[in-house]
């Protein structure tokens, strides 16, 4: 019985240091890799970075340079005519889904534009 109890006790010391040992060799090499990705990081920058030996000229401004002004609907009719469309759509359901907050995604890059409708469209 005794024998049995140091055995497993033994085994058990044995597993731990073993996972610890590993968890360390895992810290060290993501820190050698961190280190390793700054220093190229800097490498990359200081090499890419052309020299200007002479001043870019200044920029000719027009004369009559009066823009236009631009025609944008207030956000409370944009969000109307939001929530009117999605009544549209569901049509005699009601989820109880009411529309709180409207932001433009013009400059969103394709990633991120799809990891938001991927989020929505598993949420419906």
């Amino acid at each position: 019985m005794l024998e049995n109890l140091s055995l497993g006790l033994s085994t058990t010391a044995v597993g731990m240091l073993v996972v610890f040992a590993g968890l360390v060799i895992l810290i060290a090499c993501i820190t050698v890799m961190g280190l390793l990705n700054k220093n190229t990081g800097t490498k990359k920058k200081a090499v890419s970075a052309p020299k200007a030996t002479t001043p870019p000229p200044a920029p000719v401004q027009p004369e009559t340079a009066a823009p236009a002004p631009v025609q944008q609907e207030s956000d409370e009719q944009l969000i109307a005519v939001i929530t009117a469309a999605i009544a549209a759509v569901w049509q005699g359901n009601h989820s109880g889904f009411v529309v709180r907050r409207v932001r433009r995604t013009d400059g969103m890059s394709a990633r991120a534009r799809a990891a938001r409708e991927e989020q929505i469209y598993t949420h419906l």
